[in-house]
């Protein structure tokens, strides 16, 4: 299969499907965000596909959802905003609807709309060189996918979600948002040996128990949260407030680095996004 944004590997039943925009630090371009749901549906339509694992090309994950050269946002109607909001649920759902195991595999930064994907994969292998975080709260936005308080709970999510602070592996692995650290050139090795052990199970079986303990989330209200954080999300992005307003002016003028490098006066953020 081949995409432009997204590459698609299948080899003895483990698909791998690899963020490919390493200049950008795989940034979730519309593009990528399509060709990803796309590749999803192939893979679940797929019978030779038992397991998928998703990283990203170079050194990242992701650094979240492709914020450059998008113009002023702020001219698209709430409307507009709302629909691009349910295509970014969507697209993290994927992870979670399909109903064979994703295996995220996290090398570098794993950050804002990236770090709620991979919070929505089954199962979190982290290189210890990886970073998590959802800065997304400093330049005026909310997070997109609102997965984090039903993974680490109601304080931490909400002293993570308040500060947009971001964390290595270890940190992330101790709030359970991974489930293991591991060595950066032993990253795929531990992976394929995690997905190698879940296949020994019978394909039929690893469905039906993601499919029991994904139900048992569901009916404590888990989408119907994600479903309202569309709406909340769409009016914070359509009330423009002073960070915003400062942060979209200096990215207009000066790029996107300047306007990351403001932010990291109140904490971390990447550089080249």
């Amino acid at each position: 299969m081949s995409y432009n944004t997204l590459r698609y590997e299948l080899h003895d039943h483990i698909l791998k499907l690899t963020f490919n925009r390493p200049e950008k630090l795989n940034a979730f371009s519309r593009e990528l965000v399509r060709e990803t749901i796309d590749a999803f549906q192939l893979a679940e339509a797929d019978d030779e596909v038992h397991l998928i694992i998703v990283t990203g090309a170079g050194r990242a994950f992701s650094a979240g959802y492709d914020i450059s050269g998008v113009g002023d946002e702020h001219e698209r109607s709430p409307y507009g905003w709302r629909l691009h909001q349910r295509e970014n649920l969507t697209f993290s759902l994927q992870p979670w609807q399909v109903s064979k195991p994703v295996i995220a595999m996290i090398n570098g930064y794993c950050l804002a709309g990236a770090c709620e994907f991979a919070l929505l994969c089954d199962l979190r292998v982290a290189s210890d060189n990886a970073t998590f975080g959802e800065p997304e709260i400093r330049f005026g936005a909310g997070a997109p996918i609102l997965i984090t308080p039903w993974i680490v709970g109601l304080t931490k999510a909400k002293e993570l979600l308040y500060t947009g602070d971001t964390m290595d592996a270890h940190e992330a692995l101790r709030l359970n948002m991974i489930n293991k650290v591991v060595p950066h050139d032993k990253l795929e090795e531990e992976t394929y040996k995690l997905a190698r052990r879940i296949l020994k199970i019978a394909p039929e079986n690893l469905r039906l128990t993601k499919q029991a303990i994904n139900k048992t989330f569901e009916l404590m209200g888990l989408k119907q949260a994600l479903e309202y954080n569309v709406e909340v999300v769409t009016i914070m992005e359509t009330t423009e407030t002073d960070v915003q307003r400062t942060f979209n002016q200096i990215k207009k003028e000066k790029g996107l680095r300047v306007s990351w490098a403001m932010l990291e006066r109140v904490g971390n953020a990447p550089h080249d996004v």
